[in-house]
């Protein structure tokens, strides 16, 4: 079934007008066509020559997307603010040693879903960032972008002097990290014709590193849905450049995605949106609201309206399409404000009279609705508004994560494990980290591993052998019946699979029931490369998981053990002595 493009979608991802997208339409440069809902728009199918379409439908973001750190690269992010870039980054496989950020709501934020992570709270100039020099891989931050000086004759880094981008580049040249990352608005490559920019290229050089061509990445192409745009400056140490190492952009995701893979169970989420707080219209303001139809704005209003509600606004220059603006479930939304009810950036619920609640916001924003905002509705919206579509930087730090694999390939004297290093080279099961699961399904086209029973320790009249690893994985709601009856046959891992042993050295499982913790022994008789489409027809054939074959043994606990999942709260690989002890 061709993949269906409406007109504003084309327009946004060709950076054109909408109107010209319509023409071309229109006048038969490109099939016109109508989807379900009577809207019209594209097939994608039909556009193999525009760029960013094409790279969408020839995207490699499957095989991207079980890119796998070879051992456990270390990062420190500035400027960090509720976690939007963090989260991601740390989805790819980054370990944060130091998130700074000057907002103690977002500092509460940080605490509250990750404690184990080192929040420093204050102003970035008073941080020493020398006790961390070389040893740390990764620095980033969204730096904000005040106004620069040109008075000086290089336009270096000096004249960043009084910026945050100069705090950004003390702490990479006291850190020395091999790749750092600023990210910022799209207006930075334009501000001060050119000029700023400039600057912090020339910045960039005065401290040693390559600055990879600037580029602006749009969110509606990385499984956003949400029409905004960063620009992203990454950097790598010249010593290390110059040995080869290169950075690819990360591949778009296949489609745009829209308010309603945001709001409801599909592609991007596993439910419908969550309830939660959010601010209300005033009388006045809701009245007008109701007259305005789904992806409509102040024009759609009769003129007395217009007048009213726009007061002197009206006989100004402009579209003014932000005011009174209401999205529309079948598009992308409008890039998100720190406030989802100011006057001139309207971000109306597209179905309901009222303004986006604080979950709505953070899925438009990728967040997972189990990252908990803390402060008030104001803070909450503040702090979405504020930050890196977690997907969007998901996909850079996996690019990110593929360089520096890239750089420990042609350095192996600095990788801390050389098993990782043999998987390419010897095809072996990995020792630990997350799992390239394509190359496990070439390595070992049928089983992994097949496990028999070995008679060891006899406890409860069932022999275990206490020395062999444990996997304990959390299950899933939907999933949890056949585990709490003791008669699941299989296990799915999630589309990443991290482990700290080597796939062929795991023996028995747990399922982790949440809220509760583990108390049935299973043994994995066999480990394969394999899909949810063999029980599920619905499930794409394509989707490679690690797929475990169990059995049943016994219940180890007379009621459930809570245990701490250490990996990604999803994971924890152990030993059944350990078990047994607890």
């Amino acid at each position: 079934m061709p993949t269906f493009l409406s007109a504003s979608n084309l327009a946004d991802l060709t950076g054109t007008s909408l109107a010209t997208a319509q023409k071309w339409g229109k006048s038969g440069t490109y099939p016109y066509h109508k989807n379900e809902n009577g809207k019209e728009g594209f097939y994608m199918e039909d556009l193999t020559d525009v760029e960013p379409v094409r790279m969408m439908l020839n995207t490699h973001w499957d095989e991207e997307f079980h890119v796998a750190p070879l051992r456990d690269y270390t990062s420190v992010e500035l400027f960090a603010g509720a976690g939007g870039l963090a989260i991601g980054m740390h989805l790819a496989g980054f370990r944060h040693v130091l998130l700074n950020e000057i907002d103690p709501m977002a500092c509460q934020t940080l605490r509250k879903n990750h404690p184990e992570w080192n929040v420093l709270e204050g102003d970035i100039h008073q941080v020493d960032f020398i006790p961390l020099q070389g040893k740390v891989d990764f620095l980033s931050g969204g730096f904000p972008c005040q106004a620069f000086s040109y008075a000086g004759k290089k336009g270096g880094l000096n004249d960043t002097r009084g910026t945050l981008f100069f705090e950004l580049a003390r702490a990479v040249k006291e850190i020395q990290p091999k790749v750092f990352m600023g990210e910022n608005v799209k207006g930075l490559l334009s501000h001060d014709d050119g000029r700023t920019l400039e600057i912090i290229r020339n910045a960039i050089a005065e401290l040693g590193y390559t600055l990879v061509e600037p580029r602006v990445l749009k969110a509606i192409m990385y499984q956003v849905p949400q029409k905004r745009e960063r620009l992203i400056l990454i950097a790598i140490r010249n010593d290390i450049f110059e040995a080869g190492a290169r950075f690819k952009w990360p591949d778009p995701y296949r489609r745009v995605m829209t308010l309603r893979d945001a709001f409801y169970q599909g592609d991007l989420f596993d439910c419908d949106v969550p309830q939660s707080e959010g601010q209300a219209y005033p009388e006045k303001k809701a009245r007008v609201m109701a007259m305005v139809p789904e992806g409509g704005d102040w024009r759609d209003l009769p003129e007395d309206e217009q007048k009213n509600y726009m007061g002197g606004s009206f006989y100004l220059e402009g579209g003014k399409t932000g005011m009174a603006r209401r999205l529309s479930m079948d598009e992308p939304s409008l890039t998100l404000t720190c406030a989802p009810a100011q006057k001139q950036t309207e971000r109306c619920h597209p179905i309901e009279t009222r303004p986006l609640t604080v979950r709505e916001y953070a899925r438009i924003q990728t967040f997972p609705d189990n990252w908990v905002f803390e402060g008030n509705v104001s803070d909450q919206y503040k702090q979405i508004g504020n930050a890196v579509p977690v997907n969007l930087a998901y996909a850079i730090g996996r690019s990110l994560i593929r360089l520096f694999n890239d750089i420990d390939a042609q350095n192996p004297e600095e990788s801390q494990f050389e098993e990782a290093n043999r998987i390419a080279n010897e095809m072996l099961p990995p020792e630990l980290f997350p799992i390239d699961l394509f190359e496990i399904q070439k390595a070992y086209p049928e089983d992994i591993i097949r496990n028999v029973y070995r008679k060891r320790k006899r406890v409860n009249n069932v022999d275990l052998d206490d020395s062999k690893n444990v996997l304990v994985s959390l299950v899933t709601s939907e999933n949890v019946d056949p585990f709490n009856q003791q008669n699941a046959k299989l296990y799915y891992t999630g589309k990443r699979f991290p482990s700290t042993v080597k796939l062929n050295k795991l023996y028995y499982f747990m399922p982790y029931t949440k809220g509760k913790g583990i108390r049935d022994l299973y043994i994995i008789k066999v480990a394969r490369v394999g899909t949810k489409h063999e029980i599920r027809q619905e499930c794409d054939e394509n989707d490679i998981r690690i797929v475990f074959e169990i059995e049943f043994v016994k219940q180890l606990f007379e009621d459930y053990k809570p245990i701490k999942l250490m990996i990604w709260h999803t994971f924890t690989d152990t030993n059944l002595r350990a078990i047994l002890a607890m």
